[in-house]
């Protein structure tokens, strides 16, 4: 069990050298994370992301959303603590080189729980190493994805 008394879950191990063969596959995991007040209070004061809707309940209240909302930017670097747990790649390096075609198709609201969806979308083998571009969803309450973004990763194949 882990500390919110749900159940753990095995995590897929893809060896790099499996990644090709394995374009299309998609991992989900129920684990989620709270996105609370505090952390959205500690985002703000580390970044500026301190506009209203996020950081003011009452005037979020009266807002069209009726709500405040989680900034973007902490929904996707929140990927970092949630990949852990949907998808490992085994390799001896990997370097992160970014995200192309990120978006925000719904809004992610304070106190809601964020989960993370993996989708394989391509990977080029190239001599030790491939090249990765998994398509990550991030989703919380609503029957559409918070976020949505490519993420670039190279993996240095492991020595036989």
């Amino acid at each position: 069990m882990t500390s919110d008394g749900s159940a753990v879950t095995a995590v897929p191990a893809i060896g790099s050298r499996e990644l090709a063969g394995r374009v299309g596959s998609a991992f989900s995991s129920p684990y989620t994370v709270a996105v609370t007040r505090a952390l959205v209070l500690d985002f703000a004061g580390l970044t500026g992301a301190n506009h209203w809707m996020h950081t003011d309940d009452a005037r979020a209240a009266a807002s069209p959303l009726g709500r405040a909302t989680v900034p973007g930017l902490l929904t996707l670097a929140l990927g970092a603590l949630l990949e852990p747990h949907v998808l490992l790649v085994r390799a001896e390096d990997a370097v992160f080189y970014g995200f192309d075609r990120v978006r925000f198709p719904a809004p992610m609201f304070v106190g809601d729980r964020l989960r993370l969806e993996i989708e394989i979308i391509s990977a080029e083998d190239s001599a030790g190493s491939v090249r990765a571009v998994f398509r990550n969803r991030f989703w919380s309450a609503g029957a559409r994805p918070v976020c949505v973004a490519e993420q670039n990763v190279r993996y240095t194949h492991e020595q036989p």
